[in-house]
């Protein structure tokens, strides 16, 4: 690690491994911190992604995926589900070696990499905002000069906070979310299954996405306000008790989800934020992923062009919500309906859907546009309308 580099980024995750490598790439000097001793770990996260939101970032190396995606299932409150062919959905991750694997590419691209380096400080310097970042390596600290940050260091982002960013999240900005990596259960390979409702998971939702033959993530979100002062791993055990009865569990994850915020700042100064720091996850069903590789690629274009050529780095939020605002606004609208919606709604939800594929087979959908149409086009559910109209 020199003393001094062009531009530094904070957080070995999807967004930045994606950002060290785009900046070293396009002929920036690049550091990548990484707080944990391993790229990867903890994972905390349910692991799915679609192929088209990692194949127009990267293409997936074979020993990153744990299985694919072929069909989803979602399952209302009375027990009633549809089931939607979809061949080449998607993927389900191994997180630890995709986060790992990126990495690498990343230090292939010319990054510096130092993991077990959490950042302590900064200095801040006049209106360009970060001078220096102050790093613990090996019990003592150092000082790094930046002429740009990137901050990819997750939702509770203590750079963008050192900085003066707010990044403080009510209950109203945030699920909760309790995950197992169970084992000895049978499953369905490339069929991943969503259940909704309140006696569920009020506010969110439950997922089942296979990892092998006989191993899955079990998990539910849920929304804080609604959860009648029960926990997400209290209404994620009766879940798992209630369909998988005698699974052995591998490994388990908590954590929180924040909720989209547009009015985050993306750029000050010199310091960008992407990935969850900068709170562009997708509302309604907490993925961000995606979202995470697509920030994180163009704030390292931007930054290493803004160095080379002079160029401004708020390109990098103009260029980030040209392709995701509307996107990320209509999810949010959605996450209205959920947080809102009696079972008996859910049920509507779940036949509309049902309706509205009668083959029950996809090549490619667009999420929103879907919703919107199910919403406002039938009859029996346009009482949802109104959620999604007085926001």
């Amino acid at each position: 690690m020199n003393s001094s580099y062009d531009v530094v980024v904070v957080g070995a995750g999807p967004a930045g491994c994606m950002a060290a490598m785009k900046a070293a790439e396009n002929g920036a000097r690049t550091l990548l911190l990484e707080k944990h001793g391993k790229i990867g770990e903890p994972v905390c996260c349910a692991e799915g992604i679609t192929t088209i939101g990692l194949k127009r970032v990267i293409d997936p190396e074979p020993e990153w995926i744990a299985s694919r995606i072929e069909a989803a299932r979602i399952v209302g409150p009375s027990g009633e589900g549809v089931t939607i062919d979809h061949p080449e959905a998607g993927y389900v991750l191994h997180r630890d070696r995709f986060d790992a694997g990126l990495a690498e590419k990343a230090r292939a691209a010319g990054a510096d990499l130092v993991t077990s380096a959490p950042v302590v400080g900064l200095k801040l310097a006049g209106k360009n905002g970060i001078e220096s970042l102050i790093i613990e390596v090996d019990g003592s600290t150092t000082e790094v000069k930046a002429k740009i940050v990137i901050a990819a260091d997750g939702v509770e982002s203590r750079v963008a906070a050192m900085a003066g960013i707010l990044t403080t999240l009510g209950l109203t900005g945030i699920d909760s979310a309790c995950q197992y990596l169970a084992g000895d259960i049978p499953v369905d390979e490339g069929l991943i299954s969503i259940y909704i409702g309140n006696a569920v998971a009020p506010g969110g939702y439950a997922w089942v996405f296979p990892k092998s033959k006989n191993t899955a993530n079990i998990g539910l979100a849920i929304a804080p306000p609604r959860a009648n002062g029960k926990t997400a791993k209290e209404y994620l055990d009766r879940f798992a008790a209630e369909r998988f009865s005698g699974f052995t569990c591998l490994k388990q994850m908590m954590g929180v989800v924040p909720i989209f915020d547009p009015d985050v700042q993306l750029v000050k100064g010199n310091l960008m934020l992407v990935g969850d720091a900068a709170r562009v996850l997708d509302s309604l069903s907490g993925a961000g992923i995606s979202n995470a590789l697509i920030s994180g690629s163009i704030a390292g274009k931007v930054a290493a062009d803004a160095l080379l050529n002079g160029n401004d780095l708020k390109a990098y939020p103009r260029e980030f919500w040209r392709l995701k605002s509307w996107e990320l606004h209509a999810y949010k609208l959605f996450r209205s309906v959920f947080l809102k919606a009696s079972d008996s709604e859910f049920d509507k939800i779940v036949k509309a859907i049902d309706d509205f594929f009668p083959e029950k087979k996809v090549r490619a959908v667009n999420v929103p546009d879907v919703i919107f149409k199910i919403v406002l086009r039938n009859p029996g559910l346009i009482t949802l309308a109104r959620y999604l109209i007085t926001q």
